[in-house]
């Protein structure tokens, strides 16, 4: 048996995001509603969801009202198969018209009348929701890998890097970084303490190229004594949130990114990106092939 107490087994699975800044957690037990928030569903559904559902939503329709029209044959003329009827339901409901299928009865022109509505209606509503996935503002922030832990200036100093990957700029970029650990109460109950990082700069006028944040460890944070190992038995997750205003929408944009105690260096230091001497352009540049490069560095 081992001899590890509870205290000090390594705490699993408590992380609140994984790596990529998605969520770990699963919601049970909360009030079913899907039509209180079917916008919002719908929205942020993924692109390859969205257009299957509406293709089954439009097909389903289709088959409904070829029925319909078949329940009184010869209503529409050129229509004698219920795959007549299924093709005259979308030129119907797609307002196409090619002149060939026409209805002929009271019977037919009610259901046109009514398909024709439901038809405006639906792109209607589709229309918005492709305008609203289309506008849904996206950061494109690249994290790297690590995080690491070395000297700057004579401190120890917790260090992680950030590159906007789009290439244009973001405009009063702000970081916030926390710490989940779990700890033990005095009354012998564990919970998952978040205790929020003090960052040298914790925001960025103009975030373009890159940005490395740092936070020295001192008395007050919440690494000082900690190692690797240590950390990883409290279960640490450190979230890092970073937000801003995209200067081509105008729009706030977001992302963020989790690390683990196994994801942070100690002893090293990231590799330069910038290179010192200057293309034949006279510009500097920027070399992301090593944006996660790290080296040893002193502790």
């Amino acid at each position: 048996m081992s001899g590890k107490t509870n205290e000090e087994r390594p705490v699993r699975g408590q992380r609140f995001l994984d790596n990529r800044g998605r969520p770990t957690l699963e919601a049970v037990g909360l009030p079913q509603a899907p039509l209180r928030d079917l916008y919002h569903r719908l929205v942020i559904a993924r692109w390859r969801t969205f257009i299957v559902g509406w293709l089954v939503i439009y097909s389903v329709l289709h088959l409904a009202f070829a029925a319909l029209y078949m329940l009184e044959p010869g209503c529409v003329s050129s229509v004698t198969t219920f795959w007549d009827g299924y093709f005259f339901s979308v030129q119907t409901m797609m307002t196409i018209g090619y002149g060939t299928m026409s209805p002929l009865t009271t019977y037919a022109h009610v259901l046109v009348t009514i398909e024709a509505y439901l038809g405006m209606f639906l792109t209607a509503v589709l229309t918005g929701l492709i305008f609203a996935k289309f506008a849904m503002p996206t950061a494109n922030v690249m994290f790297a890998n690590w995080c690491v832990v070395g000297k700057h200036e004579g401190k120890t100093t917790l260090s992680m890097r950030m590159a906007n990957a789009r290439g244009n700029r973001l405009i009063s970029a702000a970081l916030e970084v926390s710490v989940a650990k779990t700890v033990r109460t005095a009354e012998g109950e564990t919970f998952r303490k978040v205790i929020d990082l003090k960052l040298v700069r914790r925001t960025n006028p103009l975030f373009w190229v890159g940005w490395t944040a740092m936070h020295i460890i001192d008395e007050t944070s919440p690494f000082f004594g900690e190692t690797q190992e240590t950390l990883a038995q409290q279960g640490m997750e450190m979230i890092v949130i970073l937000t801003g205003v995209d200067e081509n929408t105008s729009q706030s944009v977001h992302a963020r990114r989790s690390y683990g105690a196994e994801e942070i260096k100690w002893g090293a230091r990231f590799v330069d990106i910038i290179a010192a001497a200057q293309n034949e352009g006279g510009l500097r540049r920027v070399d992301y092939r090593r944006f996660h490069d790290t080296q040893a560095h002193e502790l």
